[in-house]
């Protein structure tokens, strides 16, 4: 017989007996029958932990947005009115200073400030002043103004890197590592819901096994009851008999449990609500065939390196850490700075004796502004030098330190992704060699049971003899199907060890 029609026959088996199973529960549940897909969709929808972790990639990309605010220009500007009176007199320190004068001032001064990429500051300024009063018995009115630029490009501190560029580095690669952690936990949650699945699916073959036995032993027992009433046995081998479908009653009634226990995880899993559910009971429609999968440790091996989402978010630490490395490498230079600036002032003066009112020309202020009648430039070098540079080398060996440990935790992580993968392919091959060995178990179990069965219908042997068959073959059934569960939960701990579970799924997440 071809493997492929044993598994039809086994598939047709167990279907056989879930809906045997379906008609005992429909009289007080509503049997829902799920897919292993279905199931897996269901999660990736609903699973909280999944929805959690699925907000944090929106986050870090709020968190790099607002760290390209370190380029947003800024505004600084004031206005003010100021009234100054000065009696004069004699300043040795200052032979200018010996006017009488009163003055009222109306006074502005803006500026935009801000940094490029390159690390540049810039400053745009203007001032205009207004000023009427007297002075020395004169009467003045007068206007000033000034427009300038002023830039300033590091040489070495802040020239490759500074802390705005720092931070938007760091947050791209937390918007990397973010996403990554989304796909580590949609295959958890595929794996868990896999593996939850394959756990509901045995708790229901053990059911049916179970059920199967008890109706196989209600069988014998109105066979020996008849027996008895015909005097071929005696009254102990009916009460042996009875104590026997007793038993399998108690193993129904502790499968019942065990499948209320798995459906619950399931659920949990899938994000499935219990209060709005209560009377309805989910049940696996999908066979757990034990099929041989083409296992290779290490091409597993190397998938796993290559293709963890969480090995790879330690990666991602590296890289931050290795960033903030060079920025601490670049705060031991000393300060050396390009400034350089361009301005033009204009100025408009009127003096008269009273009772004449002066009138300066604001408009020839601008003017002399815009003809560039009295420009101002500057270049220069601004040398910074730290006389001690204690927190700039204690930072960075704190944060070389830190970069170690983080290539250290790689290695670390690296070691584990090995030997899960490791366990979980040798779990694999284990889980179907057994699996192998518990189906020739049942089949032979249920020749001998077969066999003494026909000798017991003969009156050639003892009902203790069919009810030891009876368990042993219940036994092999139970094993092989703990076997087959194994085996899958198996394969699906290794692809998610291998970190191929979604590709393997055809899955592709979505992000918020």
């Amino acid at each position: 017989m071809s493997s492929a029609l044993r598994f039809c026959i086994r598939a047709i088996t167990w279907l056989t007996g879930a809906t045997a199973v379906l008609t005992a529960a429909a009289a007080t549940h509503e049997v829902r029958p799920v897919t292993l897909h279905d199931s897996i969709v269901t999660a990736l929808m609903n699973n909280r932990a999944l929805q959690i972790e699925k907000l944090n990639p929106a986050v870090a990309q709020a968190w790099l947005s607002s760290s390209y605010g370190w380029y947003d220009p800024v505004f600084l500007g004031d206005v003010r009115k100021e009234s100054d009176k000065d009696t004069g007199g004699f300043d040795p320190a200052n032979f200018s200073a010996d006017a009488v004068y009163e003055a009222d001032s109306t006074i502005a001064n803006g500026s935009v400030v801000g940094f490029l990429p390159s690390g540049m500051s810039y400053s745009l300024y203007g001032n205009y002043a207004n000023a009427v009063g007297t002075r020395n018995s004169l009467d003045f009115d007068s206007y000033r103004m000034f427009g300038g630029v002023t830039v300033r490009q590091p040489l070495l501190r802040n020239l490759w890197i500074d802390q705005g560029r720092l931070t938007i580095k760091i947050n791209k690669r937390n918007v990397r590592f973010s996403e990554l952690g989304v796909q580590f936990v949609a295959m958890t949650v595929v794996d868990l819901v896999q593996q939850a699945y394959c756990e509901l699916a045995y708790a229901y073959e053990t059911q049916r096994i179970q059920q199967e036995l008890v109706n196989t032993r209600d069988r014998m027992l109105s066979g020996v009851r008849r027996q008895f009433e015909s005097g071929m046995v005696s009254e102990p081998d009916v009460q042996l008999a009875q104590s026997q479908v007793a038993a399998a009653l108690a193993d129904v009634n502790l499968a019942l449990g065990s499948r209320a226990l798995s459906e619950n995880m399931l659920r949990n899993a899938m994000g499935d609500t219990f209060t709005n559910q209560v009377t309805t009971r989910l049940m696996p429609a999908d066979y757990l065939f034990l099929i041989r999968a083409d296992l290779d440790l290490q091409q597993s091996w190397t998938r796993g390196i290559e293709r963890r989402p969480d090995l790879a978010q330690l990666r991602v630490n590296v890289d931050i850490a290795k960033t903030s490395l060079g920025y601490r490498r670049n705060q031991l230079f000393p300060g050396l700075d390009v400034i350089a600036g361009y301005g033009r002032r204009g100025a408009s003066t009127a003096q008269d004796v009273p009772p004449f009112t002066p009138e300066a020309s604001m408009g020839e202020a601008f003017d002399q502004i815009s003809r560039g009648d009295a420009p101002r430039t500057m270049i220069g070098l601004a040398l910074t030098i730290p006389l001690g540079k204690q927190t700039e080398r204690g930072a960075y060996k704190a944060t070389r330190h830190l970069k170690a440990q983080a290539e250290l935790l790689v290695r670390q992580r690296e070691e584990l992704v090995l030997k899960e993968v490791s366990d979980a392919f040798h779990n694999a091959l284990t889980s179907y060699d057994r699996g192998v060995a518990a189906r020739d178990a049942v089949r032979y179990a249920r020749a001998a049971l077969e066999a003494e069965e026909k000798r017991l219908a003969g009156g050639t042997s003892s009902i203790f003899f069919v009810l030891q068959l009876q368990n042993d073959l219940v036994r092999s059934q139970l094993a092989e199907a703990r076997a087959r569960a194994d085996y899958n939960k198996s394969i699906s701990q290794l692809h998610l060890a291998e970190g191929t579970l979604l590709e393997r799924q055809k899955i592709r997440v979505e992000l918020e």
